[in-house]
């Protein structure tokens, strides 16, 4: 089986929409990771893609909208974004935001926004963090998102090392026996990698490899709409920076 597995669209439709495109009719299933409102102007539109996503989990942004956390650490661009959504969004996309999980396990692998260890808020940016996942993983595999950094971690059970490889552009990696994998795919509506290009996987269950990939979408049209709409220009410019 072929899953394709995003995270981060932060309502950013144009992005969203290019993904989709690319993995319809090339995947059997596509796995969410959280934070599908957040930033961006179109909460509606992609909260309207979780009814095409098999399993999904919930974001720190879905759930401050959703009144499921506070976000008064949220830095002042985050909390103008969750002011504004909250002012956008229908009570019935608040409620599908409500019934995310915030840990969904599978068989095989585990998905959760920032890690297993904390589920909403956790960046897993440092070997204490990493560490401390992979101890909690009883299944080999974590899909995890929330930095929106494309990359996985690898910890290798008999050398009992941790290794990083950085995917800020497209690339394969093979999946080998005495190792566990923590994986980020990435984000679609925000990457911040240093390349302002949609980032998402593909992940062969058969084949054991991942594939990340990097795809265009309209951004200067995104940013006028943005712009237009009042948003802080931080919020905007910064998605040409990947940033």
């Amino acid at each position: 089986m072929r899953v394709g597995v995003i995270s981060d669209i932060h309502s950013n439709l144009p992005a969203l929409e290019r993904v989709y495109k690319n993995l319809e009719g090339e995947v059997d299933e596509i796995y969410f990771l959280g934070d599908i409102v957040g930033y961006g102007p179109f909460p509606n539109e992609c909260v309207d893609y979780l009814k095409k996503f098999s399993f999904k989990v919930i974001g720190n942004h879905d759930a401050a909208v959703a009144g499921i956390r506070s976000y008064d650490d949220f830095n002042e661009y985050a909390r103008f974004a969750i002011d504004w959504t909250k002012e956008n969004i229908s009570i019935e996309n608040i409620e599908k935001l409500k019934n995310l999980p915030q840990i969904k396990e599978l068989e095989d692998l585990y998905l959760v926004h920032g890690s297993l260890r904390d589920p909403l808020d956790e960046y897993l940016i440092n070997y204490y963090s990493v560490f401390a996942n992979f101890e909690l993983m009883e299944k080999n595999i974590a899909f995890f998102g929330h930095t929106h950094l494309a990359g996985v971690f690898i910890f290798s059970e008999k050398e009992k090392e941790i290794y990083y490889v950085s995917f800020i552009n497209e690339g394969k990696l093979k999946l080998e026996r005495g190792h566990k994998y923590l994986i980020n795919p990435g984000s679609v509506g925000q990457p911040r990698d240093g390349n302002w290009k949609s980032s998402y996987v593909v992940y062969d269950t058969k084949s054991k490899v991942i594939e990340f990939y990097r795809v265009e979408y309209n951004l200067e049209s995104l940013q006028k709409y943005m712009k237009m709409l009042g948003f802080p220009r931080h919020l905007w410019e910064r998605l040409q920076y990947g940033r």
